[in-house]
């Protein structure tokens, strides 16, 4: 019998965390798409998802804070619960109210419910290192499928398959069984009794690192476009990152800012490799790299080898940039070492505290400076002077080398936090937060 309800729960941690992080990284209304959604509501759409993103990290990290201090399961697994359920009715009634409401408005509760899931499940699963790698490879895999499943954000186009199968994402089809996963996860957990009673307070430095976060990673891309770009612009906000990431991690606990400055640095990098929307045969192929990643950090964890790994990745995308983009070779190779790295860095570094795990997943979903440059999200173009002798060449590669400098900056982070936070800190934090998730 216990083993059957570890492998529910299993199970429901890595399928819930797939459905939150979808619904956290690509629009509710794509099904709507051919049912002719007027070109101007998916502009704004597309506009608004970073936005609409951010904010949804900002209540999955204080879903994750209450509950964390509230050191019960079952409340955990009741808070994944409610924004599973409101996940549901949003998708279920958002066909019949789409042409009152807003596509914005129903995407941004999209976000809403789908951080509400995020942060009550990461606490749910912190209780067993398993069910944690579960949820965070569940996380990860969506931003797999959401790249797959948004080739025509602003550009209306019917996707390919297997995209077809998730453009309505999370598709209804996904979003039922969840719902009864995390529900029956919930009735399993109803005995597990807290032993403390819940803070009156709860702690607000992760809730001020993901304001401060959120509110300078966004902010800094949509000013790095309106402003038409020049290099210095760039190197600023390159630089404002990097502090923001500091300031951040020292917020954290002990050294959980370690994978916060981890994950900044892998969304530069992935922001410097992936460009278009993947195709549907990678995505076992990048689920494969990212668990054997993981795999590999667990067994060999040193955050430094993920930091020189990235950092050749960025080299990488710098040296095989070109005016029209990397080839499909470089792309697809870029992919691969990009999951490994990722899964390496999220397996070496394992955060005391759940808030510290979704904060640093939140880099990976809201798109920074090199997303901008990139002009996915936002559009936009860098202003390269012309006294150069091969302009465009030099703008193929200025994602490649603010990666780079990223990357640079947070090595110095991670150096100085293991300088600043030594390890007998970092056990008596764990001390405090080992009996989280009763």
């Amino acid at each position: 019998m216990r083993h059957c309800t570890g492998a529910v729960e299993l199970i429901t941690a890595f399928v819930a965390a797939v459905v939150g992080g979808l619904a956290l990284t690509t629009p509710i209304s794509l099904a709507l798409v051919a049912h002719g959604t007027a070109t101007v509501q998916m502009q704004l759409l597309a506009h608004n998802m970073p936005r609409a993103t951010a904010i949804g990290f900002i209540v999955a990290v204080m879903a994750a804070v209450f509950t964390y201090t509230a050191d019960s399961a079952v409340v955990a697994w009741l808070v994944a619960l409610f924004g599973t359920f409101v996940l549901l009715t949003n998708h279920m009634l958002g066909r019949s109210f789409s042409s009152l409401a807003p596509l914005t408005t129903l995407n941004d509760i999209d976000s809403l419910a789908g951080g509400m899931l995020l942060g009550g499940l990461m606490t749910a699963a912190q209780r067993h290192m398993v069910y944690a790698g579960a949820a965070t490879l569940g996380a990860l895999t969506s931003i797999v499928i959401g790249d797959l499943s948004v080739p025509g954000i602003g550009h209306p186009a019917e996707p390919e398959e297997p995209a077809g199968l998730v453009t309505d994402s999370p598709p209804l089809w996904l979003l039922w069984p969840t719902v009864a996963l995390v529900l029956i996860c919930t009735l399993l957990n109803r005995h597990r009794r807290r032993e403390s009673v819940i803070a009156v307070e709860l702690p607000l430095r992760p809730i001020i690192a993901v304001l401060l976060t959120m509110l300078i990673t966004l902010g800094s891309s949509e000013w790095l476009v309106r402003r038409g770009s020049t290099l210095f612009e760039v190197l600023l906000v390159a630089a404002i990152t990097v502090v923001t990431v500091l300031v951040a991690a020292l917020l954290l606990p002990g050294r959980d800012g370690v994978i916060v400055a981890l994950s900044a640095a892998i969304a530069a990098a992935g922001g410097a490799i992936l460009m278009t929307g993947l195709s549907g045969w990678t995505v076992p192929l990048l689920i494969g790299a990212t668990v054997g990643g993981m795999m590999l950090g667990l067994y060999r964890p040193m955050p430094m080898a993920g930091l020189a790994a990235t950092a050749i990745l960025s080299a990488f995308a710098t040296a095989a940039a070109r005016p029209e983009g990397l080839t499909p070779a470089a792309t697809i190779t870029g992919c691969l070492a990009l999951a490994l790295i990722t899964g390496y860095c999220f397996g070496t570094a394992q955060p005391i505290q759940s808030p510290s795990k979704v904060l640093a997943l939140s880099l990976l979903f809201v798109p920074g400076v090199v997303v901008a440059l990139r002009g996915r999200i936002f559009g936009g173009e860098l202003d390269i002077p012309r006294g150069y002798a091969n302009p465009d060449r030099l703008l193929a590669t200025v994602p490649g080398l603010t990666a780079i400098l990223i990357t640079g900056g947070c090595t110095l982070v991670v150096m100085l936090l293991y300088r600043l936070r030594t390890e007998e800190s970092e056990a008596e934090s764990a001390d405090a937060a080992r009996p989280a998730a009763r």
